[in-house]
């Protein structure tokens, strides 16, 4: 069997934090930087199936990462460098990259990471599927081919799936899918090796960064908090004074903000129309996003959710709901399509951040020449615009703003709190055709039993690198007193120590505890956007400089093997039951 013509489309990200500057651009300046670690993953089965190509876009420094590429297996490296891509979104970077890939000559797959450390979009895969006319499959565990078909095996939020999807296509990768593709800076070519690239050398038509539907507009400060109340000293009294404290922890508060519209919208005009897209997988992030979007909508809003019932739709704050006759993500989004320029395009369209989601919102975009606004902690709405947060690692929430007649955002659904519902009215329900996908045959799906534990939970324990993987065992009688389930930061995750569905963050998941317990973990915003909600943040840590003791109400400097049996043996003097240890410490 024959090699396929594969390239690889990765990108180059600082190894720590990001910070914006004054533009809302990546403050690169002399940050240390490398190839985003799911692109590793990328260029390795793009070397592992056949004759490979990369293509990187970035700044002159970009050209590094091609030449790690190279000297991991790559035949063909490509540098896309022009200024006049400057600030260019997810939508502009989809465009010249998909015109890099063009210029190439006919590729049988392309590969790209499952998102990036310094954008957490995902969204920019599907897009260049979109924009080539090929299907689109991620994020990939396994990948295997049969003649001019792939198997592969998916992993999503809470369930992982199976299918055969056909060549060419696109596919992400999923973080543990496979060894990362790593060359040390003495192995590297020359940077005359890689081919450069500029604007003048792609489409003369391709819009510039300038052109951007999106823009970072201002870096919001984050308002702390949490008491930030750091213990010192003997474990044993450090254990003491922290229960004392979470004793008195003020908790968040558990009543939830009304939806400010009482009365169905007017679908007869259907002007400032709001589209919220769901998957049906989860009916509380269903309920977050109808109510976000009724919140902000001057029109009517129209869920698109399969599974809903009317009954729950209106009372969320839908307006209206479009039945879809089939649910692959392509043809859904060339639906969507047709269907908002018959009736007007909308104001806004909004999704969780599901894989389902994802490529819909990410195509559809494209069609209706569109930006979008990915991960967002929070929308608000103010003059006609709509602007998103997200954090940034400067330790604030960069504000992206959309612009055009129609604005697209994910929304990390776990960082938001159902509103109350309103009073039954009546809903409006149509169907929409939606045609097949012959290049995806779904195969099977399998859903993990325990995926909600975490959203269940009252108290959650964190690990980061700081607790090897081998003594988590030492955890468990923590977590049986608290009744606690054990989550990660990403690092964790990616090195196959804890389960994706385990880890917290912008780039996974949102919870809300009322207890979290972070051990040995230093910090990263990002991590700690999932926890945002939590009732009290409890910091367990060695380094009294760390990061996270500013992002938490208590926290105890000290070794953890000897602070986690001083707070077991405190609360064992305390008079409580003790729950079922959790499933991950047994």
């Amino acid at each position: 069997m024959t090699g396929l013509r594969t390239v690889a489309l990765v990108k180059q990200v600082p190894r720590g934090d990001l910070a914006l500057d004054a533009d809302g651009r990546l403050a690169r300046g002399d940050l240390d930087t490398e190839m985003n670690p799911w692109c590793r993953r990328a260029v390795t089965l793009a070397v592992r199936f056949g004759q490979a190509a990369v293509i990187t876009m970035g700044p002159p420094s970009a050209v590094d990462v091609a030449r790690e590429a190279t000297a991991c297996g790559v035949e063909e490296a490509v540098h896309l460098c022009d200024l006049e891509l400057a600030g260019a979104d997810c939508l502009v970077t989809a465009k010249a990259l998909a015109a890099a890939v063009t210029r190439l000559g006919p590729a049988d797959l392309i590969l790209v990471g499952r998102s990036s450390i310094d954008g957490s979009t995902g969204a920019v895969g599907a897009m260049v599927a979109e924009l080539l006319g090929l299907p689109f499959a991620g994020p990939a565990l396994t990948l295997d081919r049969h003649g001019r078909r792939l198997s592969a095996t998916l992993q999503h939020d809470g369930r992982t799936e199976r299918l055969r999807i056909a060549l060419p296509a696109v596919v992400a990768v999923a973080e543990r899918s496979c060894a990362p593709a790593k060359a040390g800076p003495d192995s590297w070519p020359p940077a005359d090796t890689v081919t450069r690239w500029s604007m003048a050398d792609l489409d003369p038509d391709l819009p510039r960064g300038r052109h951007s539907p999106t823009a970072v507009t201002g870096v919001r400060p984050v308002t702390r908090t949490r008491r930030n109340v750091v213990l010192h000293g003997d474990p044993a009294e450090q254990a003491r004074a922290a229960l004392d404290a979470l004793a008195i922890a003020d908790r968040r508060p558990t009543a939830v903000a009304p939806v400010p519209v009482t009365t169905p919208r007017r679908l007869a005009t259907r002007r400032n129309t709001v589209l919220v897209v769901s998957s049906g997988h989860d009916m509380t992030a269903a309920r977050v996003l109808l109510g976000e979007a009724a919140a902000l909508a001057d029109g009517p809003v129209v869920a698109v959710c399969p599974g809903i019932g009317s009954v729950d739709a209106m009372r969320w704050g839908a307006d209206e709901v479009l039945d879809l006759a089939a649910r692959e993500p392509r043809p859904v989004a060339a639906a969507l399509a047709g269907h908002v320029r018959r009736q007007g395009l909308p104001w806004a369209v909004m999704g969780g951040s599901g894989s389902w989601e994802r490529e819909i919102l990410a195509r559809l975009a494209v069609r209706l020449g569109a930006g979008i606004m990915s991960d967002l902690l929070a929308v608000e709405s103010a003059n006609g615009t709509l602007t998103g947060l997200k954090p940034v690692g400067n330790g604030g929430l960069a504000e992206i703003t959309g612009r055009g007649p129609t604005r697209i955002a994910t929304l990390r659904t776990g960082n938001l709190e159902p509103r109350a519902p309103r009073r039954p009215g009546t809903l409006s329900r149509q169907g929409l055709a939606v045609a097949a996908e012959p290049a995806i045959d779904r195969i099977e799906q399998t859903v993990e039993d325990d995926y909600d534990a975490l959203d269940r939970a009252t108290t959650v324990i964190a690990v980061g690198r700081g607790v090897d993987p081998g003594e988590y065992g030492r955890l468990a009688p923590l977590a049986a007193l608290l009744g606690a389930e054990l989550a990660a930061t990403r690092k964790v995750t990616d090195a196959g120590w804890l389960p994706h569905s385990r880890q917290i963050g912008i780039t996974a998941r949102s919870i809300a505890p009322d207890l979290y317990v972070a051990i040995g973990l230093a910090g990263n915003p990002n991590h700690l956007a999932g926890v945002g909600r939590a009732g009290t943040i409890l910091a367990i840590n060695s380094d009294p400089a760390a990061a996270v003791f500013s992002a938490s109400d208590i926290g105890i400097v000290g070794d953890w093997r000897e602070v986690v049996p001083a707070l077991v043996t405190e609360l064992r003097r305390a008079p409580r039951s003790i729950p079922q240890v959790a499933p991950h410490l047994r």
